[in-house]
C-alpha cells in the first residue's frame, strides 16, 4: 500500500502531466486539422472514399470485378478529392479561397451518386472507419459541403483516438508516460488527425494490452463482464487489419489464478485467439485483395507462398537483410514524416529531432515502470514485438514484393507503431520499482519533458512545412 505522502505525490504527478498532456493534443491536434490540405494524409483519398460510404450506410463494398471492390459514393465528395489529387500530380499549392468555393459549388449541385472503385480501403471492415464516417453522417446531415464532411471526418477521428488514450492510460498498471509520449509522437498524432484508419489499428490491441497487464497486476478472478470484454476486444481485433489479429494471444499472458486455473486459462486465451483471427481469415476470404497486382509491382502471392515453403531460409535472409537496410529508415518514416505524397505534399522533419527521440523513448519506458516488475509482461510483449514485425514482413513479401526481389518492398515505418507500444510496455514491465523512488521519479518527469519536446519540435517542422503550401496558387 502507498503511503499518505507517496499517493499525495503520485497525485501532483499525474497533474503535471495531464494539463500538458492535454494542452499539446489540443493544440497540436487542433493545428494539424486546421493546416493539414485536404488529402494529404498517407492513403487519405482512399480512406475518404471508404468513409464516405460508410457514411451513407453502405458497410459491406461491391465486389466491382477481378481485385476490385468500391460502389456507389456521392459524387460532390468524389469529385471534390478528385480536384486535390490533380493538386498532388501536379506538385502544386492549395488556395484556401478556391477551395472554399469549389467545395460551396459541389454543395450546391443536385445530390448524385457515382459507382468508383477503392479496393485499397473497401476490401478493410468498416470498424475503423466508424468514428470518421459518424462525423461525415452528421455532416451530411446538416447539409455541409464537402470540404467540411472531411474535417467533420478527420475531427471523428481526433476526438476517438484522445477517448482511447483516455482508456488505455487508465487501465495501464505502468508505462503510462511512456505509453502517452508514443501516442502523441508526431506520425502517431498526425494519422488520428486524418481519415486514416490507423488510430484504431493502434489503439485497440494497445487496450487489449493494457487490460492483460491490469489484470496480471490486480491478481484477482475475472468477472464476467471483463472476460466478456476480452472475447469483445478480440472480435473487434479480427476486423482491423489482418496483421493485428494475432494481438489477441496475448490474452495468454494471464495468469490461471484470474481464470479459474491452467486449464481455463489456455482454454479461454486459445479462444480469444480463435475468435480473432477467424474473424480475420473470414473477411479477408471475402474480400482477397491483392495490394501488389492492384499497386502492378508485379507480385505473384501464390508463387511467393511456394518459394516461401521451399526455400524458408532464403526468406529468412531476406528479412534480415531488409531489416539491417531499412530499420532505421522505418524509424525516420514512422516518426518524422508528414504527408502521403510526392514533395512537397510529403517530406521529414529534422533528423536531429528524429534521431534523439529513438532513444529517449526507451529510456522513459525503463523509468516508468509500474509497483511491481512482471516479467511475464516483459518478456512477453518484447518477444511480441519481433513476432509482429516479421510477420508485416511476411505479408508485405508475398502480397506486394515481386519474387526474386532482393529486399521486402512497400513497408512504410508507420506499420510498426503497434510494435513500438510492444517494446516500450516490455520495457516498462521490465523496470518495475526503483529505490529511492525520488530518483526514478526525476528521471521520469525529466525524460517525459524530453519526449514531448521533441515530439513538439519535430510537429512544429510539419505544421510549418503545411503552412508553406497554402498559399495562393497564382
Amino acid at each position: 500500500m502507498l503511503s499518505g505522502r507517496a499517493r499525495r505525490m503520485s497525485r501532483l504527478e499525474s497533474l503535471a502531466i495531464a494539463f500538458p498532456a492535454i494542452a499539446f493534443f489540443l493544440v497540436f491536434g487542433g493545428f494539424l486539422l486546421a493546416l493539414t490540405p485536404p488529402y494529404a494524409a498517407l492513403d487519405e483519398p482512399y480512406h475518404w472514399q471508404r468513409v464516405l460510404q460508410i457514411a451513407e450506410g453502405d458497410l459491406l463494398a461491391e465486389t466491382l470485378g477481378p481485385n476490385s471492390w468500391g460502389g456507389p459514393i456521392d459524387r460532390a465528395g468524389y469529385l471534390h478529392m478528385l480536384h486535390y489529387i490533380e493538386l498532388i500530380q501536379k506538385h502544386a499549392p492549395v488556395d484556401a479561397a478556391q477551395a472554399r468555393a469549389l467545395s460551396d459549388h459541389l454543395a450546391s449541385l443536385p445530390p448524385e451518386r457515382q459507382v468508383v472503385p477503392f479496393p485499397s480501403t473497401a476490401s478493410y471492415a468498416p470498424l475503423a472507419y466508424l468514428p470518421q464516417a459518424a462525423f461525415v453522417a452528421v455532416a451530411r446531415a446538416a447539409r455541409l459541403a464537402p470540404l467540411d464532411q472531411m474535417h467533420a471526418g478527420r475531427l471523428g477521428n481526433l476526438v476517438v483516438y484522445g477517448a482511447m488514450i483516455a482508456a488505455i492510460l487508465r487501465a495501464l498498471p505502468g508505462g503510462r508516460m511512456a505509453f502517452l509520449a508514443l501516442a502523441l509522437s508526431p506520425v502517431a498524432l498526425q494519422n488520428a488527425g486524418t481519415l486514416s484508419a490507423d488510430p484504431l489499428n493502434l489503439t485497440l490491441p494497445a487496450l487489449l494490452l493494457a487490460l492483460i497487464w491490469r489484470y496480471r497486476d490486480r491478481g484477482t478472478p475475472l468477472g464476467r463482464g471483463e472476460m466478456a470484454g476480452l472475447v469483445a476486444l478480440s472480435t473487434a481485433l479480427g476486423l482491423l487489419k489482418l496483421t493485428i489479429a494475432p494481438f489477441a494471444g496475448i490474452v495468454l499472458c494471464l495468469p490461471g489464478a484470474v481464470l479459474g486455473g491452467t486449464r481455463s486459462r489456455i482454454a479461454f486465451g486459445s479462444l480469444c485467439l480463435a475468435v480473432a483471427v477467424g474473424i480475420a481469415v473470414l473477411w479477408n476470404a471475402a474480400y482477397p485483395f491483392l495490394p501488389g497486382l492492384y499497386w502492378g509491382t508485379g507480385a505473384d502471392p501464390a508463387a511467393q507462398a511456394a518459394r516461401l515453403r521451399a526455400a524458408p531460409l532464403e526468406a529468412v535472409h531476406v528479412f534480415a537483410v531488409t531489416t539491417r537496410d531499412w530499420a532505421l529508415m522505418w524509424w525516420r518514416d514512422g516518426y518524422g514524416r508528414y504527408g502521403g505524397h510526392p514533395a512537397p505534399w510529403s517530406g521529414y522533419a529534422s533528423d536531429h529531432w528524429i534521431l534523439a527521440a529513438l532513444w529517449v523513448l526507451p529510456a522513459l519506458a525503463l523509468c516508468d515502470g509500474a509497483r511491481r516488475r512482471d516479467p511475464v509482461v516483459a518478456a512477453g510483449f518484447l518477444l511480441a514485438a519481433p513476432a509482429y514485425i516479421l510477420l508485416v514482413m511476411a505479408a508485405f513479401w508475398i502480397g506486394f514484393t515481386p519474387v526474386g526481389a532482393a529486399s521486402v518492398l512497400g513497408i512504410q515505418g508507420r506499420y510498426f507503431l503497434p510494435a513500438q507500444v510492444l517494446v516500450v510496455l516490455a520495457l516498462a514491465a521490465a523496470s518495475g520499482p526503483w529505490n529511492p523512488a525520488g530518483i526514478r521519479r526525476g528521471l521520469r518527469l525529466g525524460l517525459f519533458a524530453a519526449a514531448m519536446a521533441l515530439n513538439g519540435a519535430v510537429l512544429v517542422d510539419v505544421l510549418t512545412a503545411w503552412v508553406a503550401l497554402w498559399v495562393p496558387a497564382g
